[in-house]
């Protein structure tokens, strides 16, 4: 998977995340989001750390806290972020 693609992927996210969030849950869902898409389709977890914080320089540990999390995992998190959006 090349870095262009992913890179879109990541700011595709950040482009369609609600309004009502914040920057900080924005770069939460992203990471997120990124890191279920790249395990999907089979990228290492290391290329995932690495990109996301040496290419598009989120924060390390925020990476860090999900980067082991399963897709359930995942999941829960972004349903979190967003029932944020639609609560106020």
């Amino acid at each position: 998977m090349n870095r262009t693609f992913m890179s879109g992927y990541y700011q595709g996210v950040v482009e369609v995340a609600p309004a009502a969030l914040s920057a900080a849950q924005v770069t939460e869902l992203a990471v997120t989001m990124t890191i279920q898409h790249l395990r999907h389709v089979g990228v290492a977890v290391t290329t995932i750390h690495d990109f996301l914080v040496d290419d598009i320089g989120a924060d390390a540990r925020l990476v860090a806290r999900f980067i082991n999390f399963d897709a359930d995992q995942l999941s829960t998190a972004q349903a979190r972020i967003l029932a944020l959006a639609f609560a106020k």
